[in-house]
């Protein structure tokens, strides 16, 4: 009988031991080949999407000649990029600045698929624009404004304005900057005062702001900065719009016409990206206003009573 019980006691060990090599040989099997198995398929699913999704690359180039309103340009660009990058999948965007200076050197070497331009440049590349087919709602002497040989080939999508600042009514002579590629000059006849021309714009602002006797022929970006001195009770200086002329326009044209390049256009004057520009201190290119009340809002009346100048006339 006992003999029995040890053959018996033996055999359930073996059994046990049998148990455990199977499911040792079983787990170095899952180890070695899962791996394998599971890069076999990412691999296969990423041949799949490199074969299914195209991706390019756009570049939009950014030149600006005139001061702005509290926040880059090129922020605004920025966020149409990452909207139309978030609905297209393979398809990115380069957003590139540069000076005036550089736009020559730029364009022998290189062409982007969009160009963000502000006055006094567009002569230098206009023969190699693709026309617009849409005006995109925006106001008529802007359509004039973006015109080359009727056809529409710069989008006007920010405009800006001047104003004169004064910290008391009795100057007789202006401060004024000049960028080499505006025309203020074009407003100097209705102010019946002298100018004193600035080597640049923040030059002519500090005059103002260190003098009380210096009145000032500012753009968009001095009535953030002048409005926000007298919040503070740093100044308490006039604001006066003027709504007789100007230049300070930032285009979009394109090099490239395409399903993507057309979209860009269309978002950056759509009402919701129009409405952000209250957030650089800027204004629309279209008939609807986007201020309610204060200085941005008298701003953005004189402005749609301007004269607006051509950007190929200059």
């Amino acid at each position: 009988m006992k003999k029995v019980f040890n053959i018996l006691k033996l055999k359930l060990k073996n059994k046990k031991f049998f148990v455990k090599l199977l499911i040792t040989v079983l787990i170095i099997f899952i180890l070695i080949f899962a791996p394998t198995v599971a890069f076999s398929r990412a691999r296969n699913f990423e041949i799949y999407s490199k074969e299914n999704i195209t991706s390019k690359i756009y570049t939009v180039l950014h030149i600006e000649t005139f001061e702005g309103g509290k926040k880059s340009r090129i922020d605004f660009l920025k966020s149409v990029a990452r909207e139309i990058e978030s609905s297209h999948a393979g398809i990115y965007f380069m957003i590139k600045s540069i000076s005036a200076d550089e736009l020559e050197s730029y364009l022998s070497e290189s062409t982007p698929d969009l160009i963000s331009f502000g006055f006094g440049l567009g002569k230098s590349f206009i023969q190699n624009l693709v026309p617009f087919d849409s005006t995109y709602d925006i106001r008529d002497e802007l359509i004039l404004s973006g015109s080359f040989n009727g056809e529409l080939v710069a989008l006007p999508y920010i405009v800006s304005g001047y104003a004169l600042f004064r910290h008391n009514a009795t100057a007789s002579e202006f401060h004024c900057g000049q960028t080499g590629y505006t025309f203020p000059e074009k407003i100097y006849s209705t102010l019946n005062l002298s100018p004193i021309e600035a080597e640049s714009q923040y030059e002519a602002y500090k005059d103002f702001v260190y003098d009380k006797n210096v009145v000032l022929l500012g753009t968009g970006r001095d009535v953030f900065r002048v409005d926000n001195l007298n919040k503070v009770g740093r100044a308490n200086a006039m604001i006066e719009p003027i709504d007789t002329y100007t230049d300070l326009i930032q285009y979009l044209a394109k090099f490239t016409d395409d399903e993507i390049t057309r979209e860009f256009c269309s978002l950056a004057l759509s009402d919701e990206f129009q409405r952000t520009l209250t957030d650089y201190s800027l204004y629309s290119a279209k008939y609807n206003k986007i201020y309610t009340d204060g200085i941005y809002s008298d701003m953005e009346n004189a402005i749609m009573s301007c004269e607006i100048a051509r950007a190929f006339e200059y």
